[in-house]
């Protein structure tokens, strides 16, 4: 079974901004901020200015092949990951086959596995993922998901989606991710999730 890529991580917390200078400080800048103006969909580039009545949503952080996404939200939460599967209909196949929940719509499909958290699934030619850069300017590498039932998870996570050599999967009480590193061809930045997102 091919491997997959981990691209992906999404987090909420009360503190997006900080949360966004922690990130801009580990080489991991800005990409898009999305809201809406009176129930009207908003997509804001770094450099846009911010609309009167602008209702924010969430903010992507973007350079090569990493993508970290962040969203308000009362606590710090891990909300999802995202992959690259190879093999993209087979391994929905076999999540379902577990009885995980499949989602699609247009633009991602999400896999709900069943340790508190989503697993978000794109083919390699996908849309969700054309506009990732070269992995050697920035990936994400050595990410630690904990999550009850450990054992369990990593062989149900690698028998859906086959290996996927940036995730380590570690007992923990909850899922959460640990910490992550973002690596380029000439460094690698380790971020503590807990400092990131101030929990």
């Amino acid at each position: 079974m091919p491997q997959s890529t981990l691209f992906h991580l999404h987090f909420n917390t009360p503190s997006v901004d900080e949360a966004a200078n922690h990130l801009e400080r580990a080489g991991l800048p800005l990409d898009q901020r999305f809201g809406s103006v009176r129930g009207e969909s908003v997509s804001l580039e770094p450099t846009d200015e911010t609309p009167e009545g602008f209702r924010f949503k969430l903010q992507i952080h973007q350079r090569g092949g990493a993508n970290v996404t962040l969203a308000p939200g009362r606590r710090p939460h891990f909300e999802h990951l995202g992959l690259i599967v190879p093999d993209f209909e087979a391994a929905l196949e076999r999540a379902e086959s577990r009885g995980w929940s499949v989602r699609r719509n247009e633009r991602r499909t999400f896999v709900m596995a069943p340790w508190e958290f989503r697993v978000e699934a794109h083919p390699p030619d996908g849309e969700g993922v054309v506009g990732l850069g070269d992995v050697s300017d920035c990936r994400l590498e050595e990410t630690v998901l904990r999550v009850p039932e450990a054992d369990v998870a990593r062989a149900a996570l690698a028998d859906v989606f086959g290996e996927v050599p940036a995730l380590r999967i570690e007992p923990g009480e909850r899922a959460w991710v640990e910490t992550f590193v973002l690596a380029t061809s000439r460094t690698s930045r380790n971020v503590v999730v807990d400092e990131l997102l101030g929990g």
